[in-house]
């Protein structure tokens, strides 16, 4: 009976070195400490080799907010637009949509608008230099714009070209490019005057024949646009153009001796005989007259 009982202490023995080993090779606690709390849930023991695994997996780990970072990989953020680049290193520039963000997107470039070019209907202002126009007379203007230019009620130019156009007697015209307008004041137009110089002695004692053979008088006539007067003599002249707007007049009174001595009969020396002459400008309308008369005394 005492062999029975030998047997089974070795037994149980062996099976108790067996489960120590067991326990202790998977890291078991073997001491006395409580590991079931009272209301029966297992406690939780933190041991300084769990403590330490624990600390070297939270060292080698990396905590990235995603709503803030994107992960990428070095090799691929190299090849990306630099713009891209921008927004992956500084995410806040990047506004988060709902959707899920896919890296290889091209994001679309704002387009630059190109600068308005501006209709000459929209100009604040019509710019074409000082412009200098009168009135009745032949005026050129210069059209240095892509559009037509109307001078109202008178007349269009073509896009950069000048024309010439005749004004009346409006102290203002109208300058019109697309929608723009500008008015334009008109110079008065000046009536011409008329000047006599005498250039020979006349008397008493002048002969009709020295009269006849030389120049008398000097006639000028200064306008600003003589090409647009009409220039007339009348009386008893002949008449030479020396200039523009200049004229030598001669007397051509007497034919002979005895058309001089009808004229002069019953008369008094010294005799006389007259001429005039009188300037018209055929735009303005304006008429001026002037006039002298020779003196002598002597076939």
């Amino acid at each position: 009976m005492k062999k029975k009982s030998d047997v089974k202490f070795i037994i149980y023995q062996s099976l108790y070195i067996f489960v120590v080993c067991v326990i202790a090779i998977k890291g078991a606690n073997l001491d006395l400490t409580q590991v079931i709390a009272d209301d029966g849930k297992p406690k939780v023991f933190l041991s300084p080799d769990s403590l330490q695994k624990l600390y070297e997996i939270i060292k080698k780990s990396i905590i990235v907010d995603t709503s803030l970072y994107v992960i990428i990989k070095k090799s691929d953020l190299e090849k990306m637009d630099e713009k891209i680049k921008q927004l992956v290193v500084n995410p806040q520039n990047l506004q988060v949509s709902s959707t899920p963000m896919n890296i290889n997107t091209q994001i679309e470039q704002p387009k630059i608008k190109e600068e308005e070019k501006k209709d000459p209907g929209e100009m604040q202002e019509i710019r074409i230099g000082n412009i200098q126009l009168t009135q009745y007379t032949m005026n050129t203007l210069n059209n240095p714009y892509d559009t037509p230019l109307e001078v109202e009620g008178i007349t269009t130019i073509p896009p950069k070209s000048s024309k010439s156009f005749e004004t009346g007697g409006p102290s203002t015209i109208l300058i019109k490019v697309g929608n723009s307008t500008k008015t334009v004041e008109l110079k008065p137009n000046e009536k011409p005057k008329i000047g006599i110089q005498r250039v020979a002695s006349m008397g008493e004692e002048t002969r009709v024949t020295q009269l006849q053979s030389s120049v008398c008088f000097r006639v000028t006539i200064s306008d600003d646009f003589p090409g647009q007067l009409d220039v007339k003599f009348n009386g008893p002249v002949t008449v030479k153009t020396v200039g523009t707007g200049t004229y030598d007049v001669t007397m051509n009174a007497f034919g002979s001796r005895s058309a001089f001595d009808n004229f002069t009969d019953g008369k008094d020396a010294p005799y006389s005989v007259g001429f005039t002459v009188t300037v018209s400008d055929k735009i303005a309308g304006h008429k001026i007259t002037g006039q002298n008369s020779f003196s002598f005394g002597e076939w």
